[in-house]
């Protein structure tokens, strides 16, 4: 019987998420049909998919949209990695369908947890789960009067927005830092406290962040498949420098599974560690959508994305996808590396 899955706009690891399901099927001798779509023109996406679609940039137009494609071509499963909360509150439209619906997380209040880092930090402590301590800064002049005093005495400290994805605002402070280096290194995201002082002061307003200690690694990076809060399968990324080991066990693990069990993680998620000065591994965040580097874990053996769609099309039971993922694992180390492909100017599978 051939089941149909829709994999809807998401973040870069979108890609590889169609592949690790296309590839698994043939594996397995799964009849699965892929269909993906996204509001951009991203042909590099699309093509690797059995059939795409484009989607209406105007979110008034995506139920009907939903529902019409979902009674035309027989979809089973839809899954989002954005736009999660308007697919949240749409949740009982979509399932009515006959189609059931994936979104990482079971409601809207653990999707705003996780997006809140300091509300996170907080409900995270109440669980009792070691996490990094998060100090909310709401003005210019609490950030000058924490770094005066720093709230944590045994670690350098850094600053990121309160949501965001991607690191996009992360900065270490450095008193050491010279006014050249966030310009000739800005990879390394460090700032002189003064420089960042005086730029934000310019600011025409001072947007919230998250004062934290920074942390010497290394990080983790936990990939998880998870059923409202249940793991079945997941794969740890250990970060040093540019290499990433593939892990399945240890304390940072079972410290990210931990926290996606109390999440009530539902779909393919992705949950952040790093280690104190100590050794010691502390929650980072957790992100209800997967990971960029998913594609990195399919070396493991153990396809995320695959187990994902077997499940959630009725082809595997749980056990058995909790098998899969023990069994089909193999520790080994990977590197990115620049790569290449050529870019489809006209889709051949395009439906709309």
């Amino acid at each position: 019987m051939n089941r149909k899955i829709w994999l809807m706009e998401g973040l870069s690891s979108q890609r590889d998420i169609i592949q690790g399901v296309k590839t698994f099927a043939d594996k397995q001798n799964f009849y699965i049909t892929v269909f993906a779509s996204h509001r951009n023109e991203r042909n590099e996406i699309l093509s690797v998919a059995d059939c795409s679609l484009l989607e209406p940039k105007d979110s008034d137009n995506r139920l009907q949209f939903i529902l019409e494609t979902v009674a035309q071509y027989g979809i089973n499963s839809i899954h989002t990695g954005r736009n999660s909360p308007w697919f949240e509150e749409n949740r009982a439209a979509i399932e009515a369908s006959g189609a059931t619906l994936t979104t990482g997380a079971t409601g809207t209040d653990w999707l705003t947890l996780s997006e809140e880092k300091v509300t996170f930090a907080k409900f995270m402590e109440q669980n009792s789960l070691p996490v990094v301590p998060s100090w909310r800064v709401n003005t210019l002049n609490e950030l000058k009067s924490h770094l005066a005093s720093p709230p944590f005495s045994d670690s350098p400290v850094c600053v990121k927005p309160i949501t965001g994805i991607y690191g996009m605002g992360f900065w270490r402070f450095d008193d050491t830092a010279s006014s050249m280096d966030i310009f000739n290194y800005p990879e390394s995201r460090t700032v002189n406290p003064q420089q960042y002082i005086a730029a934000a002061s310019k600011a025409e307003s001072f947007k919230p962040l998250v004062l934290m200690p920074y942390l010497p690694g290394p990080e983790f990076s936990v990939d998880i498949l998870a059923d409202k809060g249940e793991i079945l399968a997941a794969v740890g990324r250990r970060k040093e420098g540019a290499i990433q080991y593939l892990v399945n066990e240890g304390e940072a693990f079972e410290l990210a599974c931990a926290c996606a069990r109390t999440m009530k993680a539902d779909g393919l998620v992705n949950v952040q560690t790093r280690n104190d000065h100590t050794g010691k591994p502390l929650l980072l965040e957790t992100n209800m959508r997967p990971s960029g580097g998913i594609g990195y874990t399919l070396h493991s053996g153990v396809n995320l994305p695959g187990l994902f769609a077997a499940y959630k099309l009725g082809l595997m039971q749980k056990i058995d996808v909790i098998g899969n993922a023990r069994t089909s694992f193999s520790p080994v180390a990977v590197r990115s590396v620049t790569d290449v492909i050529v870019y489809p100017e006209q889709l051949t599978n395009k439906l709309n």
